[in-house]
C-alpha cells in the first residue's frame, strides 16, 4: 500500500492549540519560579524534575490521539501536547550543559526558536486550508461523517457536505474516489438523517463576540487613520531610543553600569557577546526605522505603509526579538507580546481589506 499523508481538515487549529498551550505553560512555570524564588517541591532527596510532567502530558496527549477518534478529543490532545512541550524544553539548559545549568543562557533564545517554528508550521497550515486536493476531501468527509452517526450535524453542515460529494462525484479521476462521493452522496440525501439545530457552543459565542468587539476597536476609520500611526510611530521611537541608550556605552564606558544594568548578559564579556548586542541593536534601528516610515505612510493614507510596519513586526519577531531572549532571557517575552499584537493588528486590517475587494468585485 502506498504511503500518502493526508494533512488533516482541523490542523491548523490544532497546531494553534500546540503554540498557545505551550506558550502559556513556558511563561507559567517562569514566573510560578521566579514568584516563589524557585523551590524545590519534591519530598527528601527526591527532585521529581518537571520535564518529567512533560513527558506524561506529551505521552497522555499521544495516546488519546491515537485510542480514540473525536474533533473535542484531538483538541485535547492538542493542548496536552502544547503543554507536555512547555514543560520538557523549559529545562532545555540541563541537558546540553555538562553542569545540568538550568539557567544556562542560550536555552532562552532556542527555546524562542522553537516557538518560531511551530509559529511558522500554523503560518503553512493556514495557507495549506485554502487549497486542499480533492483525494484529501474524501478523508475529511469521511472524518466529518462521525456527526452524522452521532446526529450532531447541523443542516449547514450537512447541506456542505452534499456540495462537496457531489463535486468529488462529478470530477472522475481514479474510479474510486467519485464513486465512494456518489455513494456517500446517496446516503447523506436519505430523509431520515437526522439534524442538530445550528446552536454555537459559549466559547464560540464567546470569541465571536471579542471578534466584533476588536473589529470595531481596531478597524474604525479613526484607529486606521490615527490610532495605528499613533502607535507604530511611539514603538518606532521607543526602539530607537533603547537602541542609542544601549550603544552609548560604546563611546561612554561609565554609563555602562546604568544603561546596561537591565541585561542578564553582560555584552562586554566577550567578543562573541559584543558582536550579537551590535547585531542586536542595529537589527532594532533598521525595525525602528521601518516602522517610522510605515506610520507616516499610513497617516497618508498610503495602502503600502501597512505591508511596511508588516515587514518591520515580522523581522522584531524573526531576528531582534532572537536576540533580545539571549541579553534579556524570558522577561523579552513582553516585547515579543507587543510585536505579536501589533502584527495581529496589521494582518487583521489587511484581511479586512481583502474582504472588502472581493465583496466590491461580486
Amino acid at each position: 500500500m502506498a504511503f500518502r499523508p493526508i494533512r488533516r481538515e482541523f490542523a491548523a487549529r490544532y497546531s494553534e492549540n500546540v503554540v498557545i498551550s505551550f506558550v502559556i505553560t513556558l511563561l507559567g512555570i517562569r514566573l510560578f519560579l521566579e514568584a516563589t524564588g524557585y523551590p524545590q517541591i519534591s519530598p527528601g532527596n527526591l527532585h521529581v524534575a518537571h520535564v518529567l510532567w512533560g513527558g506524561l502530558f506529551l505521552l497522555a496527549g499521544a495516546l488519546v490521539a491515537l485510542m480514540y477518534r473525536n474533533q473535542a478529543l484531538l483538541t485535547l490532545s492538542s493542548i496536552l501536547t502544547g503543554v507536555g512541550w512547555g514543560f520538557f524544553i523549559d529545562e532545555l539548559g540541563k541537558f546540553i550543559t555538562a553542569d545540568n545549568d538550568y539557567f544556562f543562557r542560550p536555552a532562552a533564545p532556542i527555546i524562542y526558536l522553537t516557538f518560531l517554528a511551530l509559529w511558522f508550521l500554523v503560518l503553512q497550515l493556514q495557507k495549506a486550508r485554502t487549497r486542499t486536493p480533492d483525494h484529501a476531501q474524501i478523508y475529511h468527509i469521511l472524518d466529518r461523517f462521525e456527526e452524522v452517526i452521532e446526529a450532531s450535524i447541523d443542516r449547514a453542515e450537512l447541506n456542505a457536505m452534499k456540495k462537496q460529494l457531489l463535486h468529488l462525484s462529478q470530477d472522475r479521476q481514479d474510479g474510486i474516489t467519485d464513486e465512494l462521493a456518489l455513494a456517500l452522496l446517496h446516503f447523506v440525501e436519505r430523509e431520515d438523517i437526522k439534524t442538530k439545530e445550528a446552536r454555537p457552543s459559549l466559547m464560540t459565542r464567546w470569541m465571536s463576540r471579542v471578534r466584533r468587539l476588536i473589529d470595531r476597536l481596531v478597524l474604525s476609520q479613526r484607529m486606521q487613520s490615527t490610532g495605528f500611526p499613533l502607535l507604530i510611530a511611539l514603538y518606532g521611537c521607543l526602539l530607537l531610543v533603547a537602541s542609542l541608550a544601549n550603544l552609548a556605552p560604546l563611546l561612554w564606558p561609565s554609563l555602562s553600569a546604568t544603561l546596561h544594568s537591565g541585561l542578564d548578559v553582560d555584552p562586554f564579556s566577550s567578543s562573541t557577546n559584543l558582536a550579537l548586542f551590535l547585531l542586536m541593536n542595529a537589527l532594532r534601528i533598521a525595525v525602528a526605522l521601518t516602522a517610522l516610515r510605515a506610520a507616516r505612510d499610513v497617516f497618508r493614507q498610503q495602502q503600502g505603509g501597512w505591508q511596511t510596519a508588516r515587514t518591520a513586526l515580522l523581522l522584531a519577531i524573526a531576528a531582534v526579538d532572537l536576540l533580545v531572549f539571549y541579553f534579556n532571557q524570558f522577561s523579552a517575552a513582553t516585547t515579543t507580546v507587543v510585536d505579536a499584537v501589533l502584527l495581529g493588528w496589521v494582518n487583521e486590517y489587511q484581511r479586512h481589506s481583502r474582504l472588502e475587494v472581493l465583496e466590491y468585485a461580486l
